[in-house]
């Protein structure tokens, strides 16, 4: 019976997706931390609460829309709702619930703000849908996906104060743009059954290929990443270029290295030459790990050393950990 329950346990987590929710939960965290704010740890516990329930209402919602696509791929066949350990019905009762879920927290842990955050989770709900709903069709739709983002980082900010500085717009440019580039990119990974399947991502549309064993990255592909990472990478710098912040020259120096090590993994994706999912999405993976570490040493004087502590590792350990008990391995075909 024990090993019933586990094992159902494992098949709702990994339909939420939950080994990456970790990402989702500290990202209003980080946005109110930028506030300036000193914060009680409710308050941190609160949003984090939060960003998990938004995060796992999203990615069941898209793991609905992109079943009939899913379904193509002989890689993908392990997913809860593609061999039916999970039904559609019950998948859009978790989405209806974790909704709902996330209205509840609000009022309960930020009560005086609800006039403002419940209008933001509705707000950041319409672009996921969005995405979710037409995300393989529509041109471009990653901008909706990134502008959820950019609303759940927002909403750590509103959850603090109405009167938010232009820092806290920077980490919430840097959230949608990071999750802009990650989604991009990772339609790479899936251009082989997308493809089968009639999908139109990103990459498709504008000539990412496979041909026998090799992929193909157009230069327009190429640059159009190449423009969108440089804007990142400027967003990453404008906190010490205007001094947004008090800092340290060892924070600088940390930040320039993971910004280089952000480059050498985009690019280890944009030059790839023979297909292989599992190294594409390796790199992807490093790529959003480090690009997320830049934040907690630009915020460093905010957050001090257990802040860093906590942002720095949690993330790691909690995939690491839930990924092997979940899939067995860290780099599962999902």
């Amino acid at each position: 019976m024990k090993l019933m329950i586990s094992n159902t346990i494992k098949t709702y987590l990994r339909l939420g997706r939950f080994h990456s929710s970790v990402l989702t939960g500290i990202t209003p965290c980080v946005v109110a931390a930028a506030t300036g704010a000193t914060l009680s740890v409710y308050h941190y516990v609160g949003l984090f609460i939060i960003g998990i329930t938004l995060h796992i209402s999203g990615f069941v919602f898209n793991e609905i829309s992109d079943l009939t696509i899913d379904k193509t791929s002989d890689k993908l066949k392990g997913k809860p709702l593609v061999k039916s350990s999970v039904t559609v019905g019950i998948a859009k009762k978790i989405v209806i619930f974790s909704i709902i879920f996330t209205f509840i927290l609000t009022i309960v842990f930020f009560r005086e703000r609800a006039i403002i955050l419940i209008p933001t989770i509705f707000l950041m709900a319409l672009f996921g849908g969005l995405y979710d709903i037409v995300g393989k069709r529509f041109p471009h739709s990653d901008y909706f996906i990134a502008t959820s983002v950019f609303l759940i980082a927002l909403y750590g900010g509103l959850s603090v104060t109405y009167n938010l500085n232009f820092l806290v717009y920077v980490i919430c440019a840097l959230a949608f743009l990071q999750m802009l580039i990650q989604n991009i990119v990772a339609g790479i990974k899936d251009v082989d059954h997308d493809f089968l399947a009639g999908g139109v991502s990103t990459p498709l549309r504008m000539g990412v290929k496979i041909k026998g064993k090799n992929i193909l990255i157009p230069k327009s592909f190429i640059a159009y990443i190449t423009a969108l990472k440089i804007i990142h990478l400027i967003l990453i710098f404008t906190p010490f270029y205007y001094h947004l912040i008090p800092f340290e020259t060892w924070q600088l120096y940390i930040v320039i290295i993971l910004a280089a090590l952000t480059i050498f993994f985009m690019t280890k994706v944009l030059t790839i030459k023979i297909f292989a999912r599992e190294k594409i999405m390796r790199a992807i993976g490093f790529h959003e790990m480090f690009a997320f570490m830049v934040v907690p040493f630009i915020l460093f004087n905010y957050i001090a050393i257990i802040g860093l502590l906590v942002l720095v590792f949690l993330p790691v350990i909690w995939l690491g950990v839930f990924l092997i008990l979940l899939y067995g391995k860290l780099m599962p075909e999902i």
